[in-house]
């Protein structure tokens, strides 16, 4: 909802635009997120229950949306285009079953640094944030040079509220704060110390790995060295698009991200045939 059905204007969404390609567009948003349901965890006290919405429940959840797909809307090409941590749940799923794709597009995937995860420390069912707080990190003002700025002006305007109201409000939080799952801190702790709840070798498919020359998450060796992995593949894309953050798909080079997925996937069909 957040993402890529964040409308610019109207009709103007990442997923709009695959629609005009001739695709069966959808949008997942996990629970906890966007304009999916809540888990009694997340209303809960935040150390009340494990962490909520994780790589593995995520997955899950990716394998009942790809199976409505299937079954309700007769599908029978898939393609997944998954972002920042979503990458881990979807590339799970790809992993797991390795039959239920056609390609795996990761978008600014979490890749293995030079750090340590926590360990068994007790991690939170959720934790806070403001939508304010929220839109200032994604301006990236630490990471790009001085006067530039790449959001698109209407995430300025009317992102930072989509995001609040997209957040039931819990009795006794402060009015501003908004309950996010901390399963994927958790998984972005486990995954950049190296460990990965799948093993790339088992993704059977053509995966694409895209990110921006600003993405402080992923730079062109970790992305190399991560797609390495993926040693099944029988076609391996990488690309690095300049002017372009770890939020680049609501930036003003988000349509050169749209371009690139969809030759890729346009790629896979070709190969198939």
């Amino acid at each position: 909802m957040l993402a890529s059905g964040f409308e610019f204007a109207p009709g103007d969404s990442w997923i709009q635009y695959t629609a005009r390609q001739g695709y069966l567009a959808c949008g997942l948003d996990f629970l906890g997120f966007g304009a999916s349901s809540r888990s009694s965890a997340m209303t809960g006290p935040a150390h009340g229950a494990p962490p909520a919405t994780d790589a593995q429940a995520a997955a899950s959840e990716i394998a009942l949306a790809v199976d409505e797909l299937r079954q309700q809307q007769g599908m029978t090409s898939v393609h997944i285009v998954a972002h920042s941590w979503g990458t881990v749940p979807a590339a799970s799923f790809a992993a797991r079953h390795p039959h239920e794709l056609s390609s795996l597009t990761l978008f600014g995937p979490i890749v293995p640094v030079q750090t340590d995860p926590e360990g068994d420390a007790d991690h939170p069912a959720w934790w806070t944030i403001t939508a304010q707080q929220r839109l200032e990190q994604l301006r990236f003002k630490h990471i790009l040079p001085p006067g530039k700025y790449l959001l698109e002006h209407t995430v300025n305007q009317s992102w930072a509220p989509a995001f609040a109201a997209s957040a039931p409000h819990v009795q006794g939080d402060p009015a501003d704060a908004l309950r996010i799952p901390y399963g994927p801190v958790v998984d972005i702790d486990t995954v950049t110390a190296g460990h990965y709840p799948y093993n790339a070798g088992n993704v059977t498919v053509p995966v694409f790995v895209v990110y921006g020359n600003y993405d402080q998450v992923v730079d062109d060796a970790g992305a190399a060295r991560f797609l390495g992995k993926f040693t099944s593949s029988p076609l391996r894309w990488r690309l690095r698009i300049d002017d372009g953050t770890h939020v680049m798909h609501l930036e003003k080079n988000r349509h050169s991200l749209y371009e690139s997925v969809n030759a890729f996937i346009h790629a896979t069909e070709d190969t198939a045939q």
